[in-house]
């Protein structure tokens, strides 16, 4: 286990009621199980009815797309900062 800085944005941060949580997390999936024990609505803000990933909300550990890396089960080192960003949309 790892222990991370993880930072929330727009309606993620609203619901976190503050922008920067530490958790204890092997991957990323227990980074965003840790979320949602904090809070119970990440849980439907993050992933969707199939416990799959939301397709708007995107996530970087150190900078880096966890896209183009293991996804959900990238690995962490102690130190890694992780930001959790909701794509914003309008019309």
């Amino acid at each position: 286990m790892a222990k991370v800085e993880v930072f929330l944005f727009g309606a993620l941060s609203r619901v976190a009621g503050k922008k920067r949580v530490e958790v204890e997390a092997m991957d990323i999936l227990e980074v965003l199980q840790a979320l949602t024990d904090i809070r119970e609505e990440f849980k439907s803000i993050i992933f969707d009815d199939h416990k799959n990933l939301r397709r708007f909300i995107y996530i970087y550990i150190n900078g880096r797309d966890i896209r183009f890396l293991n996804k959900l089960k990238t690995y962490l080192n102690e130190g890694d900062i992780i930001q959790v960003i909701p794509a914003v949309s309008g019309g």
